[in-house]
Parts: structure tokens; sequence; C-alpha cells
């Protein structure tokens, strides 16, 4: 597949990223002038009642919510979308850590291209029948004793280990994510995990090696990475997220989902104490009940236990990995929950860690339209495959001096993740 026309003049290269999201489907359409130049020209969003904790339940509701969110992406950027990048979450998602050792078998006892292309080969695991690998990001390599190498071709020695990150997912939920853009017209042959689309949006190379973890609280689930000396050593989700603190509002403020979503963006707080008690809110009316006002305290009474067992569930995760300790450069909170005011008191409490909430940055155009956390994801889906074409273009002409087909495609596996 192609993502990027080479039948366009290098200024005119676009990406479309379309983020099949728990609340909303944000569509982003990119002109990429090189890697480091990301331009938005179009924006669209749309509910997404077919979608449900990142899974698709219901697929005409989602042909529906995607054809309206490209619809108006299209008629921002006054261009026709063609091809898409498109996130894969939800519980079908699963990843582990593997290690591979191959010999190095050649008479000179060094390591080419084809040994580094044979220990990634050797780490894929063994699959059931409704499980399909999306990703392979290798971590680092061992040459005998040498270990911690980022890339080993020419260095010699006998053994070629491999540390890998292996994310794989099921065939079902990819079927029906797949039958949503055949209907639709439109290919869909690029898919990435949400928790590494969104690191791309938010973190640096330099934030990477420090160690940290990316924490991106959406609508219907949490999606959590980590690093560790520039590669990923966990991916995961915890099966709550903003939805539920809504649901939560509904139900103690006895109002509909759609005014306690309104209610939690309008006047949502982390923090009971930052919280002035005489200070009001207005529920209001429905089914012909009259308006009322409440203390705000009662809203934020709502949220900050919810808020708080989200962060709490987070926290296990990131223990259970037993590399917490490491994670020198904190944790980056984004995603649309993060923008509830006192979140990142409340996680540094809990996770003993510094805590940022990130957004996208370093684009140009319609930049203001996804400088938010809620478009981590799709912008971070863009940035990953700018770099991944521009890498590609590179190889491209060390090809011509000689360098091997397979040390360019692993070459840009560890550049895209190291």
């Amino acid at each position: 597949m192609q993502f990027i026309s080479e039948s366009m003049e290098e200024y005119e290269k676009s990406i479309t990223a379309i983020d099949l999201g728990s609340s909303q489907i944000k569509v982003v359409i990119a002109r990429i002038n090189n890697p480091d130049d990301i331009e938005i020209i179009g924006v669209g969003t749309a509910p997404s009642p077919g979608i449900k904790s990142g899974a698709i339940i219901n697929i005409d509701a989602t042909i529906r919510s995607i054809h309206e969110a490209i619809n108006l992406a299209e008629l921002t950027a006054g261009m026709e979308v063609k091809d898409i990048i498109v996130n894969v979450s939800g519980k079908s998602i699963y990843s582990k850590n593997f290690k591979s050792v191959v010999a190095i078998t050649n008479k000179e006892r060094i390591v080419y291209d084809e040994d580094i292309q044979r220990v990634i080969d050797a780490a894929e695991p063994r699959l059931s029948s409704n499980e399909k690998i999306l990703h392979i990001f290798p971590k680092d390599f061992s040459v005998d004793d040498q270990t911690n190498i980022k890339d080993p071709t020419g260095m010699t020695g006998v053994r070629l280990q491999a540390d890998v990150h292996i994310v794989t997912t099921g065939i079902t939920s990819l079927t029906n994510l797949e039958k949503c853009f055949e209907t639709i017209g439109i290919p869909a042959d690029k898919k990435i995990i949400s928790s590494f689309a969104s690191a791309e949006a938010v973190l640096t190379s330099g934030e990477k090696d420090f160690g940290v973890a990316v924490v991106d609280i959406g609508d219907g689930i949490t999606d959590i990475i980590m690093y560790e000396e520039g590669g990923i050593c966990y991916s995961g989700y915890i099966p709550l997220g903003g939805k539920s603190i809504s649901q939560d509002i509904s139900t103690g403020l006895k109002t509909p989902l759609p005014i306690a979503e309104e209610i939690k963006k309008k006047f949502g707080h982390c923090l009971i104490d930052e919280i002035s008690p005489t200070g009001k809110i207005e529920l209001p009316s429905v089914g012909g009940r009259p308006s009322q006002s409440v203390p705000r305290q009662n809203l934020v009474n709502i949220i900050e236990p919810r808020v708080r067992e989200i962060l709490e569930m987070v926290n296990t995760e990131l223990e259970k990995t037993e590399k917490k300790s490491l994670l020198t450069g904190g944790v980056i909170l984004t995603g649309g929950t993060a923008l509830l005011p006192g979140i990142e008191l409340i996680a540094e409490e809990i996770f003993g860690l510094t805590v940022t909430v990130a957004k996208p940055n370093s684009l140009s155009g319609l930049y203001e339209k996804v400088s938010s956390p809620e478009f981590s994801t799709a912008v971070g889906m863009i940035k990953y495959i700018a770099m991944e074409e521009g890498e590609y273009e590179e190889d491209r002409e060390l090809s011509k001096v000689g360098s091997g087909e397979v040390i360019k495609k692993v070459w840009g596996w560890i550049q895209k993740n190291l």
C-alpha cells in the first residue's frame, strides 16, 4: 500500500489517519513536506455509537460515523481521501517481550542483514488460529557478551540475540475493522496500536531513552505504553476511561449521559480540596423537570474517586512490569480525559513519579484543530508514517551504493522505535 502518492509533487504528499475512538471518530489529513514539517490540512469528527471500549460492536453505525468524519475532513482539506492509517485498540490486543538467539554461521562470523532478520523472525511466537501479529518492535541486540547494542551490523561473534516487543491482535476484531473500510471503498492496510501512536505524538527520542510511560486516557479504555533505554518494554490497557466518569455523574446527579458529559467538560475537576464550597453549577431542565442548581463540590465528589480508581489501576500495571523504577522521565498523560483539571496532581500522588499532561506539537497549518490531548492517537499515526516514509526515501538512496534489502527494513524498525 502506498501512503504517499508518488504521482504528486513533494509538497503535496499527504497522509490520512483515522482514530476509531469510543466516543468520537477523528480523521486528520496532513500534508508532509518532510518528516519534520507536517502541515494539518483537514480535520473531521463524528460520534461513534458503534464502538465500545475500542471494539466495533455495530458495523453499520461505525461505517456511517467513518463516512461522516471523512466527509468533513475532505471538505476542510479540499481533497479526496484515497487510503488511510487506522488505530487498533481494545481487548483483542495482546503484547509480550520475547528473546531469541541465532548462531552467526558465516565463515567470517560477521553479523549481516540476513542474520538480523533471522533473529527477529525467530522471536515470533506461536499464534492461535484467531491471532495475527500487528507489530514487532526490536528493543536491542546482543552479540556474544556485548549487550544493549542498537545496530549489530558488522560486529563479529558467534551468537546474536534480539530483545523484541511483539503485539498481536484478534483476527475477528481485525476482520470487522477491515469490513468497515472495504464497504466505504478505502483500504485500511496500515494499522497501528493506539498506545504506540499516542507516544509518537507526544514523546521525543530523548524521553524514550530516559525511560517514560505514556498513559492515554480515552473515553472507553486507557492505553499504556512504557519505554526503557529507547525501546518499548510494555504495552497494555485497562478497561476504564472517561465514559466511566460520565456515567457516574449521570447516576449521581440524575441527569442524562450527554448532559453529564457536557457538565464534566465544563465544570469538572479532580480535587475536591480545590473547589469552593459556595460554587454552584446549573443542571438543565430535562423532561419537563425544571433546571436545578447544585454545589459544584457534588460533581467533584463523583469525579475524584473514579479518576483515582483509573489511575490506581494504571499504577498496578506499571508495577507489574517491575520496571517502574526505571521511569526517569516519569509519566506522560494524554487523551481526552487528561484535560480534567487536577488530574496530574492525583497521578503524581498515586504513581510517585513526575507527571505531565501532553498534547501533539511541532505541527503547522490547521494545528490548532488538533492541538489537544484528544488528538494524540491520530496525529501520532501521521508522525510515525511520515518518519517511516522519510526513512524509506533515505534507504532508496542508500541502496544505490549497495545497502541490502533486509537491513533496510530492520534498520527502519530500529530507528523508528529506539
